[in-house]
């Protein structure tokens, strides 16, 4: 049980590559397009995603619904949350940021 717990929190990070947001979840990754963020908020969510935090999550809101397939946004918990959105923000400056 515990190396599964141990997995889980080592197997899920976000890396931004070039004009793309990828996602590891389990280390299987998912890449996401930034140019294609609509908008970025902060949420206590409990929604299952790839998001080691309750806490600390940010949910990201894209303009077109089949990049996830889904009306959910996506809800990750990067370390770093404010270095995180100004990256994104410096590559795709029309995303709305709600603090």
């Amino acid at each position: 049980m515990l190396a599964f717990v141990l997995l889980t929190f080592i197997g899920i990070y976000y890396r931004i590559d070039r004009d793309k947001l990828v996602v590891y979840s389990f280390f299987v990754p998912t890449a996401y397009p930034i140019d294609k963020i609509k908008e970025i908020k902060p949420t206590r969510s409990v929604l299952s995603s790839p998001a080691t935090s309750l806490s600390h999550r940010l949910a990201i809101t894209f303009t077109d619904r089949n990049i996830l397939k889904s009306s959910i946004p996506l809800i990750i918990s990067p370390m770093r949350q404010e270095e995180f959105v100004r990256y994104l923000l410096s590559i795709n400056p029309e995303i709305k940021h709600l603090a």
